[in-house]
């Protein structure tokens, strides 16, 4: 029988109790039961060597796409197939594996297919992205994101959004060696062959609080944009002395001339979306 472990995250403002049994009961319905719930972040995620010797076949994720991150970060070197389940704000990893499905329909095609790929990543420094880094200054809309999933209105209104609009408009700009024009972020998300770039622009209240509507909405990737082409690597040039990075949504830092690379995601994920025919 197969075995299933299922990673949730217990502190994320969308957790759902009933929403977790539903999933462990279609999960027991599609032949797959459920032998463990790892609750994060009170206790560890799973290591290869575990997911090893208790013989697990399907890893499943459901949460945002920080915690996937972190979770696949640490399952690396490990073979089994892994189903990633729209459980966080985003959910833009799941998305690119299973389109619009719900919960129960992923899971029954999953587990009656178990049809794997390999996924390219965002590289830089030691992060590793599933989805994508923004590099900048407009980084710091991700304050914003996290008081409205928490509905910590006063702190929106009174420090979030200003402090956001005074950084996109005023902080230092940044940019790619090589390619003309400098822009409140950065934007890269992993293709097939390369690397997709695009610059967000802020050149006015407008288009902050366009970004703003796309942060709230859950997808970033609205905002106002240029086109920045592909390549296997872009190398980051600022007049900061470091750049805000989000991580798959999740806050970090590197520093001008660090390079942004394609990179390759070790595990199998689980693809759900109907086979391209040629």
């Amino acid at each position: 029988m197969t075995r299933t472990w299922l990673i949730v995250n217990e502190a994320s403002g969308s957790f759902d109790a009933d929403a977790i049994a539903d999933i462990v009961t279609r999960f027991a319905e599609a032949g797959a039961p459920v032998d463990c719930i790892v609750r994060c972040p009170d206790e560890p995620l799973p290591t290869p060597a575990r997911l090893q010797g208790e013989g697990v076949d399907i890893l499943a994720i459901y949460a945002g796409d920080g915690t996937t991150n972190s979770a696949l970060k640490e399952a690396a070197g490990w073979d089994g197939a892994v189903l990633i389940l729209p459980g966080g704000t985003m959910n833009l990893l799941a998305h690119a594996l299973h389109g619009d499905q719900a919960c129960d329909d992923i899971i029954a095609k999953a587990c009656e297919q178990r049809r794997t790929r390999k996924l390219n990543t965002v590289e830089i420094g030691s992060h590793v992205a599933y989805v994508g880094v923004i590099a900048g200054p407009t980084t710091s809309w991700a304050k914003v994101r996290e008081d409205a999933r928490h509905a910590d209105v006063t702190d929106l209104v009174f420090s979030a959004i200003p402090a956001a609009i005074t950084e996109s408009l005023s902080g230092p700009q940044v940019a790619v060696q090589g390619i003309e024009g400098t822009y409140p972020a950065i934007f890269a998300a992993p293709r097939d062959q390369a690397l997709a770039l695009c610059g967000f622009t802020a050149s006015s209240i407008g288009d902050v609080i366009a970004h703003a509507g796309a942060w709230l909405n859950r997808d970033f990737r609205d905002g106002p944009r240029v086109d920045l082409g592909e390549t296997e690597q872009a190398t980051l040039t600022s007049d900061a002395e470091t750049i805000g990075l989000l991580i798959d949504g999740e806050p970090a830092e590197c520093a001008p001339g660090d390079t942004l690379r394609l990179g390759r995601a070790p595990h199998n994920f689980v693809d759900t979306r109907a086979p391209d025919i040629p």
